[in-house]
């Protein structure tokens, strides 16, 4: 039985859908697939039934998916106890991404654990924040970043920065918007995030402190399509304040001249894990680049 056989198992149970976990192990539908009938085979059982919904464990299935999570995680705790022992930083790990790499410093942090640590591989996925936070809590994550901290004795949240937050429109609502209040914002199309985004619980707080409601007409999944759907002159959104001000200069949007939101940005990892090599140096480069 192949460990990396169990890891697609795990995954199509988790995603419930071939496609979905095919991008996130880096793999083919087919290979996905072709995984998933080797496992079958050699258990004697099958572990899905395909419905229009999706991947549906089995009754088995959903039995033998708890032996292949502790399987999976005594591997993998294997790997890192013997890596531990021997002093050494290397293999994957996977860090969790809610909102946009330039703003995370991504490409500093990645270059810095690169060379300081070469047999190191980092695996990184975009997530909204909720979801970023649930992988890390059970192990799908070794650690993250998000913004707000969310209280949870299984974390550890290692502040990086204050994030400022502005609202911007259309570039032909400039004059609508520029004395308008709470009130006349809220009645205005808006372009909002799900609720799982820190976005859309920073946006709600806002408007509940002026007892205000956001009228959103379109729902996006991804902080960089934001300013893109402002442009096309959707509606209003909120953006990070060095995109909204460079956006503004640029004349692609108009900058609401009114509050200025604030949140903090963290990195998280599981507190019994800190001492582990490779999250650890993971935590020291994320401390470095944003103490620079």
């Amino acid at each position: 039985m192949e460990l990396h056989h169990l890891k697609t198992f795990t995954t199509v149970a988790r995603e419930g859908s071939l496609t979905r976990a095919a991008q996130l192990l880096l793999l083919s539908q087919p290979a996905v697939s072709g995984h998933i009938k080797v496992l079958e085979d050699e258990l004697g059982t099958a572990l899905f039934e395909r419905t229009a919904k999706g991947m549906q464990l089995t009754r088995e299935g959903n039995i033998l998916l708890e032996d292949a999570e502790r399987t999976l995680a005594a591997a993998k705790a294997l790997v890192t106890h013997a890596r531990t022992l021997r002093g050494d930083v290397a293999g994957p790990v996977a860090l969790g991404i809610a909102g946009e790499p330039v703003a995370l410093r991504l490409g500093l942090l990645l270059s810095r654990l690169r060379s300081a640590h070469p047999g190191l591989t980092v695996q990184v996925s975009h997530h909204v924040s909720a979801d970023v936070v649930e992988r890390v809590l059970d192990g799908r994550l070794e650690a993250g970043f998000v913004l707000e901290e969310r209280p949870d004795g299984a974390l550890r949240h290692v502040r990086v920065a204050t994030v400022r937050l502005r609202i911007v429109g259309p570039v032909a609502w400039r004059a609508g918007i520029e004395d308008a209040g709470w009130s006349d914002l809220a009645a205005l199309p808006w372009i909002g995030t799900p609720p799982r985004c820190s976005f859309h619980r920073i946006a709600a707080r806002a408007f509940a402190r002026h007892g205000a409601v956001p009228r959103t007409v379109v729902e996006v999944d991804q902080e960089g399509a934001l300013k893109g759907l402002v442009m096309d002159g959707l509606g209003l959104a909120l953006l990070r304040e060095d995109q909204a001000l460079a956006a503004e200069v640029a004349g692609e949007v108009a900058l609401w001249p009114g509050e200025c939101l604030e949140s903090d940005l963290h990195f998280i990892l599981p507190s019994g894990k800190e001492q582990e090599p490779a999250i650890q140096a993971m935590r020291d480069a994320v401390q470095a680049v944003w103490a620079s």
